[in-house]
């Protein structure tokens, strides 16, 4: 099991197309989709944070600094990328205080645009999506990368979770397998927090996810199945196909149902009411890890195979500069839509 994408199977096959990528972080820019009303009133003060060269963890510390708080009283709904600029809410709670002056603090790698106060506060994963603006250069030949992006509209990529998920040169999943597979002593894990110990296991369910994903679709197996799980769209609900019929490949054809691959865990037996035959002998290749999310009482769950960029729009800004911008569902990666569109260019 790789913690790269560079091993996994393409949906449309390698890209041809040249182009470099984040030359600045101006190139690639986020926005956080999420509605959010004043209250007027509230322990919970709302922060709208645009930031450039700065993780999302490294601006919740500067927040509970400025206000005088332990960073665990700080949320966020999504971790943003580094190497973008992007915008995001915060939370802090502040019980009994009115809304700090946010505008006077002051630093070089983010800003609080909008302050306001509310009763509840942000959860992680409670925003709807993101909003993306990625910004190529000096593509090789922008027919065929027009070309390729209509085909990614049509048909999607792999819903691969990206790099990032794995941490700096995979050592995310080094300490996960080294975690679940008893290398580590109790003592050891201990030291984590609740925080870190859910990141490790989350690489490890994502890292099994991208291989029965990839698999499948190096096997060419993109219709549904007799014993697919299929995810009602938009939706975390499922169920198992229990026979093939039209109705059923009219509403795949319409996108009403997902194909679906496993984000590991456990399970009660039998096996089948959670798992068609190609995931289980999938997982078995990894069964030691398994044993290790079943210890840790990882329920299973499930996330579309494929992805489909939605609003998208494409932009020539001259004759080797294109801007794409499309958004997607929470928890999917814009690194997973770049991949099958160029080979990044080194700088």
């Amino acid at each position: 099991m790789s913690d790269g994408l560079t091993t996994l199977a393409y949906l449309h096959g390698a890209p041809q197309v040249n182009a470099q990528f984040r030359a600045t972080n101006n190139d690639f820019q986020v926005v956080e989709q999420l509605d959010v009303e004043d209250e007027g009133a509230g322990e919970h003060q709302w922060l709208w944070v645009a930031k450039s060269g700065a993780n999302t963890t490294f601006v919740a510390r500067q927040l509970a600094e400025f206000a005088g708080v332990d960073e665990r009283q700080v949320s966020y709904a999504g971790l943003k990328d580094r190497h973008a600029e992007t915008w995001q809410w915060f939370s802090v709670q502040l019980p009994g205080q009115q809304l700090l002056a946010w505008h006077d603090l002051k630093h070089p790698e983010f800003r609080v645009e909008r302050a306001l106060l509310r009763s509840k506060k942000l959860k992680l994963g409670y925003h709807q999506g993101n909003a993306f603006r990625l910004r190529l250069r000096d593509v090789n030949d922008v027919a065929a990368l027009h070309q390729r992006w209509q085909q990614i509209i049509e048909q999607g990529v792999p819903n691969y979770f990206g790099e990032q998920r794995f941490g700096h040169d995979g050592q995310n999943l080094t300490k996960a397998r080294a975690w679940l597979t008893g290398e580590l002593s109790r003592k050891q894990v201990k030291r984590w927090s609740r925080q870190q110990q859910g990141l490790l296991l989350s690489s490890v369910r994502s890292a099994l996810f991208n291989q029965i994903v990839s698999a499948r679709i190096a096997a060419q197996r993109l219709q549904p199945e007799v014993d697919d799980f299929l995810l009602l769209q938009g939706t975390r609900s499922f169920f198992r196909v229990e026979a093939l019929d039209d109705a059923l490949a009219q509403r795949f054809a319409s996108g009403d149902v997902q194909l679906s691959a496993p984000l590991a865990g456990s399970w009660r037996e039998p096996w089948q009411d959670h798992l068609s035959p190609f995931e289980y002998e999938q997982l078995q290749q990894e069964a030691e890890l398994l044993a290790g999310l079943q210890r840790q009482r990882v329920d299973l769950a499930r996330r579309a195979l494929l992805l489909l960029p939605q609003d998208t729009a494409w932009h020539e800004v001259d004759a080797t500069t294109v801007e794409l911008s499309f958004r997607l569902p929470r928890g999917s990666f814009a690194t997973s839509v770049l991949r099958e569109l160029i080979q990044p260019l080194t700088k």
